[in-house]
């Protein structure tokens, strides 16, 4: 097959006049000067989705609570309302979403056993982190990690990529199911300083989570931040993703490169729950490899990536430590890949990415496309060839 789009976006940057060479499996055969007319739309690397929950699509504009603890709280019982055939049609909806958007990879956390069945319905790659939370069986998580184990098989069933039994976050867990789950070694991740909270109650026991803690029997004051809690279990490491990181210093920030541990950042999640706007500048600056996360339509909105990069570049910008649109770019495609441990999800010779369409004309850089394409100017082109 022969393409000949009038632009090609490669490791993030907008390149004119190519033209593209797939043999019968979908692998680039070759990247060459173009020879005839182009055809009006951009041909790109598809998108990998570093943060998802689809299980909260029949949430999206239902959840009215403001700031991060109190929306937790609303979610928390907004959850318990639902029945089960109602979040299998949610999940079903939000992976429609995601192909429609031009995603091909999800790193999914499920709290629930139906995300396997949708990612596998709609042709979707990816890893599933099966969400263990006993803030309120801290005593007793026997019940929760069982209930968790069996919706991962359920998972499994469905769905033939990695599932895997994970932590929600370092405050809803128990310290000693919090230590099994990294002495394992497997794959994780975990919500991590997504707001201010969170460190204050793990470093001073302090602020609504601890209030809520104490609710619960919980009284455990770590004397540390949340990133060196968890480096002390045995978290920092390869393989390991944290989520968010919105509120962690220079110190965390070198401490996560030096250990090889990726990000998922979620500016419009973040956001929306007034969440400290991530340092995302310095993590990319410190060679921390960051993925842009679409994370739940209750907290992020429409599930749409175009949107999640324009919000990625103006958060920076307003935060004053912008990242370009090239860089938004590659967290959504080659180094959002990378954070997940995905080689080759780029557009060159031999690369097996899967590869979309987006129907626009007249963008002449990569922050043209970004702000003139949306999902409804998405199609795609091939799957992925798995190795």
């Amino acid at each position: 097959m022969t393409l000949r789009p009038y632009a090609v976006v490669m490791d993030g940057r907008l390149e004119t006049g190519l033209e593209l060479e797939l043999d019968e499996d979908g692998t680039i055969a070759s990247v060459s000067t173009s020879s005839s007319n182009a055809e009006p739309y951009v041909l790109c690397a598809a998108f990998v989705n570093a943060h998802s929950h689809l299980e909260y699509r029949g949430l999206q504009g239902g959840i009215t609570a403001k700031g991060y603890f109190e929306w937790i709280k609303a979610v928390t019982l907004a959850k318990k309302k639902q029945s089960a055939a109602q979040v299998r049609e949610d999940c079903l909806l939000a992976a429609a979403e995601n192909k429609q958007t031009g995603v091909a990879y999800i790193a999914e956390h499920s709290d629930r056993p139906f995300a396997g069945e949708a990612m596998a319905a709609h042709g979707l790659e990816g890893v599933i982190f099966q969400e263990v939370i006993t803030f309120a069986e801290h005593e007793a998580p026997a019940e929760r990690l069982a209930l968790a184990t069996a919706n991962m098989a359920a998972n499994s069933k469905h769905f033939d990529g990695e599932v895997h039994i994970n932590p929600h976050t370092p405050w809803t867990v128990d310290e000693a199911t919090l230590r099994a789950i990294a002495e394992a070694g497997g794959r994780v991740s975990i919500h991590v300083a997504e707001s201010i909270h969170e460190n204050d109650y793990i470093e001073r026991n302090e602020g609504p989570i601890a209030a809520a803690a104490q609710e619960v029997g919980i009284r455990r004051t770590h004397g540390q931040r949340a990133v060196p809690y968890l480096e002390s279990l045995g978290y920092l490491r390869s393989g390991v993703q944290f989520v968010h990181c919105c509120d962690i210093d220079q110190d965390e920030v070198l401490s996560l490169a030096g250990a090889a541990v990726s990000v998922a950042h979620c500016p419009r999640s973040n956001e929306a729950l007034d969440c400290p706007r991530a340092p995302v500048r310095e993590m990319l600056d410190a060679g921390v490899l960051v993925g842009l996360g679409l994370d739940s339509a209750a907290s992020s909105g429409p599930i749409d990536m175009f949107a999640e990069m324009r919000a990625a570049v103006s958060v920076a910008e307003m935060r004053g430590a912008p990242v370009t649109p090239e860089e938004a770019w590659r967290m959504a495609t080659t180094m959002g890949a990378s954070s997940l441990g995905l080689a080759g999800w780029d557009i060159a010779e031999g690369a097996s990415a899967a590869l979309v369409r987006i129907d626009v004309t007249g963008a002449t850089s990569t922050s043209d496309l970004i702000a003139l394409a949306d999902p409804s100017k998405v199609s795609w082109v091939s799957t992925r060839v798995r190795s």
